[in-house]
């Protein structure tokens, strides 16, 4: 017979199994009509152990079991065989894997296997009752598991694979040691990068996302904050309801504490965004508030175009006074361009050609060939009242020639302020739209519903610059204005990302791309509130994004569950509610642990949140 160090040399898979406990199993499963349990003790060379069963010389009589402790350890059943199951499985390659990189072979490599071992097979469930085990003995008897624990049918098929499992796994460790040894030892002694208020994270991207989410003040998962696959697809099963094994009692609870707080980050993204929107200046921006936005936009550009108006009016009447504008001027070029035209055109397709024509007579009833700057002023103004004439622009260009280098200083003051006016104004497509009604209609060109849409997102930054460039210069009610733009930008972004029942990033990114591939991000909010927004971008695609197959998953699996499973199929009495309580209890806590949040960093600096430019 061999000793118990010969046995484990030959079956290393028993190397943590405590020495009385594989000596008695073995005793009883192959020895127990052939040699008493002390001498069987002897032969194995264990000497000044305590042998179960044996006799002694001092009893003391066993107490009492209470009826509470028999309830708990029926409870605690089902946790002790999920753990012998996972234990079983687990510590042989753990030692496989420390002996791989100690050397195989060597007593470096021994002793790093066997703490390999002992750390792995710690974090296994321990029983907290005496009748839990006598329970879990009980029904390892009836099945007639093997060494080296009493285990479930589950258990000893288990127990027969991991050999075979273990011989299949060598040359995969070697290999798989051999590259990595290097790395892996100056990862086991350089210290892992922290951060205030939480453990070390696993890679750069993590501590990037870590510091991200906090600096935002986000809440996340565990699995948004990891990206872990296994971890991501048990938040998906939790959220989903696709919890096996719990009584309904308990999935409801657990599905309905996931949705308390996935309320609870959307409104923190939501208050997020509005404390953006808050830091534009804007006062009514919001997405239900499109018409007042227009409004206050429309109303500040068309005071705005008034006021130079009204001073380029003044600086005409100065020169209309000082008899500047009553010297004479030629107007054949005018007429020659008219004459080109066909009736058609001149008649019915625009028929503004007609009309000044016939004006140029009228102060010209001699036909000497000049009248006054004043009457070709008049019929230059004649000619801007007319929306969407093919001819207009060539017929103001020819009213400029005729007039340019005539009258004196208050007139040529007078005509700069009305070119400057034309040029900001009437010749810029997208303010003239917003300023000019329909055709034949007194209908508006662009409707206060989508001034937004027609001065930030239709268009390029060059023209969206023509109309806000304006406003910035427009005095309090035009920056208020452009804040309204800006602040408008963002509820745009939140309207498309919260709009609904779930989030949608898609949308959200696609928006964010679009600004931003335009320039118009750092136009409207300058390089750090760009930046701003991009990274909340990031950070909403760490939470909203899953990793692929992180949906749709199989109900969470595992060694604990599939022990538990297994022991419901075993007719103990209140097995199955016991082995729901131990489920419900290990989801529970696991949830638990994947919604706590890290500690916040310190507040970031105000300029690093302030969105104007």
């Amino acid at each position: 017979m061999a000793t118990l160090i010969e046995f484990r040399q030959q079956n290393p898979e028993y190397d943590t199994v405590p020495d009385v406990v594989l000596a008695d199993a073995l005793h009883q499963k192959f020895y127990a009509d052939k040699i008493s349990k002390p001498d069987f003790y002897k032969k194995l060379g264990l000497v000044g152990v305590d042998i179960p069963g044996a006799e002694k010389t001092t009893t003391l009589p066993k107490p009492e079991v209470s009826l509470r402790d028999r309830i708990m350890g029926i409870v605690e059943t089902p946790a002790i065989v999920a753990g012998e199951v996972g234990r079983i499985v687990t510590t042989p390659v753990a030692k496989m894997f420390g002996e791989a990189y100690g050397g195989y072979g060597t007593p470096q490599g021994k002793e790093a296997g066997q703490a390999a071992a002992q750390a792995t097979a710690a974090q296994f469930y321990q029983p907290r009752t005496e009748t839990g085990p006598e329970i879990t003995g009980a029904i390892g008897k009836f099945l007639g598991a093997v060494p080296p624990t009493p285990l479930t049918s589950a258990g000893t098929a288990l127990s027969n694979l991991t050999p075979a499992a273990i011989n299949q796994l060598s040359p995969i460790v070697r290999q798989a040691i051999a590259p990595a040894k290097n790395v892996l030892a100056s990862t086991l002694t350089r210290q892992q990068p922290t951060m205030q208020g939480m453990g070390a994270a696993s890679t750069a991207e993590d501590l990037m996302r870590e510091e991200r989410l906090q600096r935002l003040n986000l809440p996340a998962t565990a699995g948004e904050r990891t990206k872990n696959l296994a971890q991501q697809q048990f938040e998906s099963d939790i959220e989903r309801g696709a919890i096996s094994g719990v009584s309904e009692g308990k999935k409801q609870e657990l599905v309905e504490q996931m949705g308390r707080f996935r309320e609870e980050q959307k409104q923190a993204i939501s208050q997020k965004l509005e404390s953006m929107t808050s830091q534009t200046g804007a006062e009514v921006a919001d997405p239900t508030q499109m018409r007042q936005v227009g409004k206050i936009v429309d109303e500040a550009l068309v005071n705005t175009f008034e006021k130079k108006f009204n001073a380029y009016k003044q600086a005409y009447a100065k020169a209309d006074t000082a008899g500047e504008t009553l010297q004479e001027v030629p107007y054949q070029s005018i007429i020659d361009f008219i004459n080109q035209k066909t009736p058609t055109m001149r008649q019915k397709l625009d028929p503004i050609l007609d009309s000044v024509a016939e004006s140029l007579k009228m102060n010209d009833p001699t036909g000497k060939g000049t009248i006054s700057i004043r009457a070709l002023e008049d019929v230059y103004q004649q000619v801007g009242k007319v929306k969407n004439s093919p001819n207009a622009k060539e017929l103001k260009g020819l009213i400029d020639q005729a007039t340019d280098g005539v009258g004196g200083d208050l007139y040529r003051a007078a005509r700069a302020q009305r070119k400057q006016l034309a040029k900001e104004f009437e010749n810029v497509s997208r303010v003239d739209k917003l300023l000019g009604t329909k055709a034949g209609y007194a209908d508006r060109q662009v409707a206060y519903e989508d001034v937004f849409k027609h001065v930030v997102l239709d268009g390029s930054l060059e023209e969206m610059r023509t109309v806000t460039s304006l406003l910035k210069k427009a005095g309090p009610e035009g920056r208020q204005a452009y804040a309204e733009l800006q602040g408008q930008t963002i509820q745009y972004l939140k309207d498309l990302l919260t709009k609904g029942d779930q989030m949608s990033f898609k949308n959200f990114n696609t928006a964010v791309k679009q600004l931003d591939y335009d320039d118009k991000l750092v136009y409207m909010f300058g390089k750090k509130g760009r930046d701003q927004i991009v990274d909340l971008r990031d950070a909403l695609k760490d939470i909203l994004v899953k990793q692929p197959g992180a949906v749709n998953y199989p109900n969470t699996g595992g060694a604990v569950m599939r022990g538990l499973e297994g022991l419901e199929a075993i007719r103990l009495p209140l097995a199955k509610q016991a082995a729901q309580f131990e489920r419900g209890r290990q989801t529970t806590k696991r949830l638990e642990e994947a919604l706590k949040q890290p500690n916040q960093l310190a507040a970031p600096s105000r300029s690093r949140n302030n969105l104007a430019p």
